[in-house]
């Protein structure tokens, strides 16, 4: 990890030590022949194209080819090995020793792969975006450049222990020289690409964000290693942060969320690099920031089930977010749920707020919001819960909540409706008082609903039956059998055979993700 940095801080000054020759690098739009002797009138042996570099070899006798006085130069290819004869001489008029890759260095890998129809660059460097930084290990930090905040480490062992990523954008990655190759190689990986976190090594910053710079690999379905290397984290986020939505066609909206800790930086920007490794490794730095609101989201993308990527501007100091598309909706509507939590060690205040999210064809995501709720639950003697579910015309929201002597304040649920001429707007219609109630009713195979109330998935049409596990209140399911009716409680449903929509929780943590089970009906909307 040190040598590779070594390498990422001498990308401006990179001279003879780094490889036994000088490296130059192409200056010119319409790229370089390379000619078997210093003359116009040579064969042309080889081509390069603009910002490439070159091992220069020896300096040959002065020339002036449009009105640019300079030495030719032979040059030498990182394929020396390979193909010798591909080595021969240039223009000095059009090298530099100033590397070229300054700004949009990923606008000019990719052009440079249309160009050279490759699909790598080779570079002796992580090459720097225009005003970005990379620094390494034994560099000062005091005072060099500020930023306001630090993305999480997703190598973090107790919050992340799995250490999976996912690309966040197309980004590029850095393949650092192996065994005898010279250099190493820079290259592209597709958005959504799923990776594996190895370790962080050193850091950047770019627009006033510090971030880790990661080892990662890559695997193919059959497990096998694909691509390895080294990734920025400002490309990538973790997979506990994202989420899908089916939209009933075979298709899905999904999310993914970068957040950024506000605490981690000093207003002076003296942070040394142990003090950041330091607070980014520790546990109680992502406990406290959980519990005081001490993240923000720095990046929120939505991509659409045509695969079209917006970029959405919400300023929230939300733990978390996700993505619900109701489906048991009429005219489904894009919801964004935001949650956060205001307290200490001993409790505290647990917010959901729920706004719709329209998508643009500009790529401009409105945000508005449609309810929020919440309750306190605090070791003192508050307790409460919330949760809420979608119905074909709009949303209810149930709020429990007792006071420090375990007095109910309130016990209600409130309607949201859907107002007809107004697609994303909602209005609090009706409040009742208690719980929401099952209801005699007949479901019928492919609609969707929702359950009122935490409610028992089980092996078969029986209350004796094996448990599957516990679907939270609100979970989007599909009816894909009806059983028999039958009396429970009261009320008059079928056994309904349901399949979970989405990739949810149940309540005891594992994934709902296509998983199917027998839950009474009545307690479904």
């Amino acid at each position: 990890m040190k040598k590779l940095f070594l390498i990422f801080a001498a990308a401006v000054a990179l001279s003879s030590a780094a490889f036994g020759e000088e490296i130059m690098y192409v200056t010119s739009p319409d790229g370089l022949r390379v000619r078997s002797e210093p003359s116009l009138s040579a064969k042309t042996i080889n081509a390069l194209y603009y910002g490439e570099y070159v091992l220069v070899d020896k300096i040959g006798e002065k020339a002036t080819i449009d009105g640019i006085t300079a030495n030719w130069v032979k040059v030498k290819f990182y394929d020396e090995d390979e193909d010798p004869e591909a080595n021969g001489w240039v223009f000095g008029g059009y090298l530099s020793y100033e590397r070229q890759l300054k700004a949009d260095v990923f606008d000019f890998i990719k052009s440079y792969f249309e160009r050279s129809k490759k699909d790598y660059y080779l570079a002796p460097y992580f090459p720097t975006e225009y005003n970005t930084f990379y620094y390494r290990e034994e560099e000062d930090w005091e005072n060099e450049v500020g930023y306001d905040c630090a993305l999480e480490n997703l190598c973090q062992k107790d919050y992340y222990p799995e250490r999976e990523a996912v690309t966040i954008r197309e980004c590029m990655y850095y393949q650092p020289p192996v065994a005898a190759c010279k250099v190493g190689s820079l290259s592209i990986l597709p958005a959504e690409t799923k990776i594996k976190l190895w370790e962080t090594g050193e850091y950047g910053i770019k627009d006033g964000v510090l971030f880790p710079i990661y080892e990662f690999e890559s695997r193919d379905e059959e497990g096998y290693r694909v691509v390895e290397g080294y990734i920025r984290g400002i490309d990538i986020t973790s997979t506990q942060h994202t989420s899908s939505v089916s939209d009933g066609k075979g298709g899905k909206y999904t999310l993914y969320y970068q957040r950024a800790l506000k605490s981690v930086k000093d207003d002076s920007y003296g942070y040394s690099k142990e003090k950041i490794d330091e607070a980014l490794n520790a546990t109680w730095t992502y406990e406290g920031a959980d519990l005081k609101g001490g993240f923000k989201m720095n990046k929120v993308v939505i991509i659409d089930p045509s695969g079209k990527r917006y970029d959405v501007e919400l300023k929230t100091e939300a733990s978390s977010l996700r993505l619900e598309y109701p489906l048991n909706m009429k005219n489904p509507v894009l919801f964004l749920e935001e949650n956060l939590f205001s307290g200490g060690m001993g409790g505290g205040y647990f917010t959901t707020r729920l706004s719709t999210a329209k998508l643009l064809s500009d790529g401009n995501v409105p945000i508005e919001k449609v309810f929020e709720y919440g309750y306190l639950s605090v070791d003192a003697g508050y307790d409460g819960m919330a949760y809420h579910y979608f119905k074909n015309d709009g949303a209810v929201v149930y709020e429990y909540q007792t006071d420090e002597m375990g007095n109910v304040e309130h016990n209600r649920h409130k309607y949201y409706v859907r107002k007809s001429n107004f697609r994303y707007s909602f209005w609090n219609d009706e409040t009742v008082d208690g719980e929401p109630q099952g209801k005699s009713q007949t479901l019928e195979v492919g609609q969707y609903a929702n359950p009122v109330c935490r409610l028992k998935m089980r092996s078969s049409p029986s209350l004796s039956a094996e448990k599957i596990n516990t679907l939270e209140a609100g979970t989007l399911l599909q009816v894909v059998e009806v059983g028999s009716k039958v009396s429970i409680d009261g009320v008059t449903a079928n056994w309904v055979k349901v399949k979970a929509v989405n990739d949810g929780r149940f309540v005891e943590g594992y994934s709902t993700n296509g998983i199917t089970g027998w839950v009474f009906g009545a307690y479904l909307d």
